[in-house]
């Protein structure tokens, strides 16, 4: 039932992100001016540069979910745990800090804790999958995908 959930999680972060993606690439501004009024998501506003790269790395995130899937389904936990980590965990934090674009930077307080979450989800699924326990590993994983759904929900860049 969790490994469902946890695909159902997924499919909807993807719809979400194809969403996004074809209202930007919409031509028609009508369409587009419809769409801004009613999304009742909070606008963050940044820097394209700091826009870019959290896209990059949220599209990078979504590839890694793919990957850890794959590794669950032919139980190979040791890899499901080192792409979430190296990828996902806390240690794939900070990466753009040297830009002085780092995305973190120019967000909400509250959508940096939810960014946060989601590393911290990551390493505890990590240290979870390393057992080889694919129970407590969905649980895991479902709590990484917790944090993508909750700010897609709360927050947008367009």
């Amino acid at each position: 039932m969790q490994k469902i959930f946890s695909l159902f999680a997924l499919l909807s972060l993807l719809l979400m992100l194809n969403t996004s993606y074809s209202e930007e690439l919409a031509s028609d501004k009508q369409s587009k001016n419809n769409s801004t009024a009613s999304d009742y998501r909070q606008l963050v506003s940044m820097p394209e540069q700091a826009r870019q790269l959290m896209r990059e790395d949220m599209l990078d995130h979504l590839v890694t979910m793919n990957e850890i899937l794959g590794y669950l389904a032919e139980s190979n936990f040791s890899a499901a745990s080192e792409a979430a980590e190296t990828k996902m965990g806390k240690s794939s934090m900070g990466k753009h800090r040297g830009t002085g674009m780092g995305p973190g930077r120019f967000m909400p307080l509250e959508m940096r804790n939810i960014g946060w979450g989601m590393h911290d989800a990551a390493t505890e699924f990590s240290q979870i999958a390393k057992k080889g326990d694919l129970k407590g590993a969905y649980r895991a994983l479902q709590n990484v995908t917790a944090s993508c759904v909750a700010c897609h929900y709360s927050y947008r860049t367009r």
